[in-house]
């Protein structure tokens, strides 16, 4: 019998892209602000919470904070675009399991959802999949600049590639089923906006930078060739 999985997202595009990953091992309930996801969180006795940082009306500490206090033994994974330590620590102190900065790997979640919905101690300490300052923006500034260094363009490259791998993993192994449902094509064509997406704002980030520099070090990046987002690469 498939577990139960409360999935608690503002985002319609990734909430989409991670139901369909989880969707064939797991029974999917959605809420898309914190009042709901906290309503359901009480009210349905899930096995398991993937719960975003940043929601409407009620935030994601307070959803954690109410979910647990009815139901605390139930394993939470926490999804955030930024995360500071301040507010990581509220997280572990609440009874987060996991988690997991925005862009993440699919795979990844979903071993960790099968791990955490399999286990009898799903409170352990809570882990970071990665540093929560390494989402692919450029705010950390150095000592006697606002401009980024070799190694925070390096990281935020990493990690824009790392965000892409992951959808196109996703975007492979629903194209390589023996046959696509209806489903499949909404999924795949939300995936595909948020590549674009992702690519418009790396690259946009790179080149603000890149011209705030006085004398640019990274002077290969602006000769690099760009992907093309008009359909003609």
């Amino acid at each position: 019998m498939k577990k139960n999985v409360l999935l608690v997202e503002d985002d319609p595009a990734l909430r989409m892209v991670v139901r369909e990953v989880l969707k064939g091992d797991f029974n999917i309930d959605e809420a898309d602000n914190g009042i709901d996801g906290i309503e359901k969180g009480v009210r349905n006795k899930a096995d398991l919470i993937i719960l975003d940082y940043h929601l409407p009306k009620q935030d994601g500490l307070e959803v954690i904070e109410a979910v647990k206090k009815a139901n605390p033994s139930v394993p939470v994974i926490v999804l955030t675009g930024y995360l500071s330590p301040e507010s990581e620590k509220q997280f572990i102190r609440l009874g987060a399991s996991k988690i997991f900065p925005k862009p993440f790997n699919y795979r990844t979640l979903l071993e960790a959802v099968k791990d955490l919905s399999s286990t009898d101690t799903p409170n352990a300490t809570a882990t970071t999949t990665h540093n929560p300052k390494a989402s692919g923006s450029f705010s950390i500034n150095n000592a006697d600049t606002d401009y980024p260094s070799d190694a925070q363009m390096l990281q935020a490259s990493l990690n824009a590639l790392a965000s892409l791998a992951g959808k196109v993993e996703f975007l492979q192994t629903t194209t390589e089923k023996y046959w696509i449902e209806a489903n499949d094509i909404d999924s795949i064509r939300e995936t595909t906006r948020i590549m674009e997406a992702e690519l418009r704002s790396f690259y946009g980030k790179i080149n603000h930078s890149l011209f705030e520099i006085p004398d640019p070090q990274a002077a290969a990046i602006l000769n690099a060739n760009k992907p093309c987002l008009l359909g003609l690469n």
